[in-house]
């Protein structure tokens, strides 16, 4: 796409003449006025004595008058030799601004031309194909079953109320801009223009309708799926102010100041309720119509996704938050579950981007210059999440719950050699897990100093002094194909925790069997999940931290140190004042860690290979995937 490139001369009073006026200015009027004074002796002529020494003093009086003239005119010499000097000056000084505004000018312009130049080697047509490990089981993207594979385009048809900077903190320019009443209420006031991908305007009755249903009180479905009531807690009753601009009221038991954060989160469904309404739930997940950067088209599950650039998207490439309008005109993803299957793919040319491949098998990719190598960190804390709220073992009925003791879960922790499998398996790169990432707010960095560690002789003579010296059986579920080397690091957990004792049964599961079960809380056993870090910090404990997480194993009974995590949480989610927030989610962290709550494990680095002529620079700081939206392909 060719750009043309003019430059404007405009009409404006330079520095060099604003320079010149002030030096000229500055000296004053003073030197350029002279004084001259005139003789006025009488004849030679005889004179009287008197007359005579009044000669004298005639005499003396016209040499200091010419003294003080010569002085004056000495003066004026110096004054006028100043003003030259300034005027030199200020020349010079106003060259050199000219000279910097030619300078300036040329670089702008070269930025201009390096920016053109930059435009024009994309290629706005061209398309790609991706493979992914794992598929989600509808397009609903407010339906727990749309969770897991995600990526795959899924989210990307999806654009939340307000866009996101960075780091993942609600930006003006979306859908529609916020105002706080309070503590009481979020005012939502829709931006003009805005319209579903079947040109229907987006209005203040449709976010209404979304929250509703995404929070169960949708009148015509109040039994939905939702996967997102955790990050809605904070909401009330909403109220439609006009067509354009909704009130909603937020719950005084859980007022939150996370709230309009909570309505950017990434891949935030906005749903069209007259359209959603008329095709029903089932409908609607095989064919969704939403406003974002990516127009779905079509879909065969287990098979492939498709969708094409959504060219009345809102936000333009300038835009300074995200997401964007894509560069790519239309993008396919194909289910390819095995890794040596993606990567024979990708060599193929069958297609252009391999997701989630192994570092082993990725970096002899990129070292043959023909494709090119992504590492960036994921929005995804890995831990496997301990049972330690459920009062029965479910494997002893009538005996109490061995995860409730806590010597059980340090001794798990103590047992996995975190770094062995960072080193071993992964890249090598990844930080460790906690309750939040080591980026978001109110992460405590004292917590680094107290880290369980890789202590396995400890971690058996906590089981014994649990009372476990025979073994300890348990299940360890996880998602198979979700993330990079996820059987072969499961695997290495379940060793080293049989090596300790534990008598551990790994079974990967199915994802639409695994996501269900774990949104309603009907897993009894241990099992891999993400800590997400592309929230808020509020938003990932909403997720999967406090008792009342989306995911979380059921809560039949809660320690002290737990319910003090729920309260701690709670408080944060009131407070305004931003240091006192802090230290309230620092503490909730250290709870959480110190008590053991989960196994924690790493966060983890994605590894993904695309063709030579794709190119990404990742706008998130952590982003859950290749941003499809802002994903180049460069003309060859």
């Amino acid at each position: 796409m060719a750009r043309h490139w003019t430059q404007l001369r405009r009409a404006r009073l330079s520095r060099r003449s604003l320079l010149r006026a002030s030096a000229r200015a500055g000296v004053g009027a003073a030197g350029l006025a002279l004084v001259g004074c005139g003789d006025d002796d009488d004849d030679d002529q005889p004179q009287s004595m008197a007359q005579a020494q009044q000669q004298d003093q005639d005499q003396q009086q016209a040499m200091q008058q010419q003294e003080q003239q010569q002085a004056m005119q000495q003066q004026a010499q110096d004054q006028q030799q100043a003003m030259q000097q300034q005027e030199d000056q200020a020349e010079q000084q106003a060259q050199q601004a000219e000279q910097q505004e030619q300078t300036e000018e040329e670089a702008q312009a070269q930025q201009q031309e390096q920016a053109a130049a930059a435009d024009d080697n994309i290629d706005y047509t061209a398309t790609a194909i991706g493979a992914y490990g794992s598929f989600p089981q509808i397009l609903d993207q407010g339906s727990a079953l749309a969770r897991g594979g995600q990526s795959a385009s899924n989210s990307y048809h999806y654009a939340s109320v307000f866009p996101l900077e960075p780091q993942g903190t609600a930006v003006p320019g979306g859908l529609a801009e916020w105002e706080f009443v309070g503590a009481e209420s979020l005012i939502v006031r829709m931006n003009p223009g805005r319209v579903f991908h079947n040109g229907d305007p987006v209005t203040a009755e449709d976010v209404k309708f979304t929250i509703d249903r995404l929070s169960n009180k949708a009148e015509y479905n109040p039994d939905y799926n939702s996967a997102w009531t955790g990050e809605l807690v904070w909401t009330a009753d909403n109220e439609l102010i006009d067509q354009n601009t909704l009130r909603i009221d937020q719950n005084s038991e859980s007022a939150s100041v996370d709230a309009a954060n909570s309505l950017a989160t990434g891949g935030f469904p906005v749903f069209p309720k007259n359209h959603l309404e008329s095709v029903g739930d089932e409908g609607y997940a095989q064919f969704p119509v939403a406003t974002g950067p990516f127009k779905f088209v079509e879909w065969s599950p287990d098979e492939k996704i498709v969708s094409v650039r959504n060219e009345d998207f809102y936000n333009g490439r300038d835009f300074a938050g995200a997401p964007r309008t894509p560069y790519l005109a239309g993008f396919e993803a194909r289910l390819i579950p095995e890794i040596g299957a993606r990567v024979s793919a990708l060599e193929a040319g069958e297609i252009d981007l391999a997701n989630s491949i192994p570092p082993d098998l990725a970096v002899p990719l990129g070292e043959t210059g023909d494709f090119n190598v992504y590492y960036h960190p994921a929005q995804r804390g890995l831990h496997i999440k301990l049972p330690m709220t459920i009062d029965e073992d479910p494997y002893n009925p009538g005996q109490p719950n061995p995860w409730r003791d806590k010597r059980v879960r340090i001794a798990a922790n103590l047992a996995v050699d975190v770094d062995a499998i960072t080193q071993n398996i992964m890249t090598g790169r990844e930080n460790y897990t906690y309750s939040l990432s080591s980026g978001q707010f109110g992460f405590p960095k004292d917590i680094l100093e107290q880290r369980w560690g890789y202590d396995p002789e400890r971690a058996k003579e906590l089981l014994v002094e649990a009372g476990f010296g025979d073994g300890l059986e348990t299940d360890l579920i996880y998602l198979s194909g979700l993330y990079t080397n996820d059987q072969l690091f499961m695997e290495a957990i379940a060793e080293m925790l049989r090596e300790v004792g534990f008598i551990v049964n790994l079974i990967p599961d199915d994802i639409s069997k695994f996501l269900g079960e774990a949104r309603n809380k009907e897993l009894t056993a241990p099992y891999l999940f993400p800590q997400p870090a592309g929230f808020t910090s509020l938003g990932s404990f909403a997720i999967g931290v406090d008792s009342a997480a989306t995911y979380a194993h059921k809560v039949e009974v809660l320690s002290d140190e737990r319910a003090e995590v729920d309260r701690l949480i709670g408080e944060a989610r009131a407070e305004f004042d931003t240091d006192k927030r802090r230290v309230l989610l620092e503490d909730a962290v250290r709870i959480h860690y110190l008590e053991a709550s989960w196994l924690f494990l790493f966060e983890l680095v994605q590894t993904h290979v695309g063709a030579s002529r794709l190119e990404w620079d990742p706008f998130f700081l952590q982003p859950a995937s290749v941003e499809l939206w802002n994903l180049r392909s460069v003309k060859t």
